[in-house]
């Protein structure tokens, strides 16, 4: 079964926001809409996430009525803090992200394993990556 990629964000991006470890106004979605208008803007203190879905190649899984094919892929959360404050704010984040995301199933999306991957600084930022491997159909 293939899923349709708007199937696959809907549901990855409700994981996502059912997440209760960082308030929904710390998290950017991709192309969201913000409340009130404007552009996301980082929070002048504590750590703030942006969320996308990244795709890689599908590969055939079966033959049915049509041809069915799997989406993999990797859920990126960019995870920031302000230089110099320190990472144990920005670990335990990502290690709740990984209890959140890590072997979580709903219908034909399946996440598998979790990997941090440092970024480090960028201007007035430290980043890690939180990475969520998962495959769709």
């Amino acid at each position: 079964m293939t899923v349709p990629f708007e199937t696959v964000r809907k549901t990855l991006t409700a994981r996502m926001a059912s997440f209760a470890g960082i308030e929904q106004a710390r998290i950017e979605y991709a192309n969201a809409q913000q409340p009130g208008g404007g552009i996301f803007k980082p929070p002048a203190e504590g750590v703030w996430c942006a969320f996308e879905i990244q795709y890689a190649t599908p590969f055939f899984c079966g033959m049915a009525d049509k041809p069915g094919y799997r989406r993999p892929g990797q859920v990126v959360i960019q995870c920031f803090c302000r230089r110099s404050t320190g990472l144990s704010a920005l670990n335990m984040l990502a290690d709740a992200l990984s209890d959140h995301f890590q072997a979580w199933q709903s219908g034909h999306i399946e996440c598998m394993e979790v990997a941090q991957q440092v970024v480090g600084d960028f201007e007035d930022y430290y980043q890690i990556n939180v990475n969520v491997r998962f495959r769709a159909g």
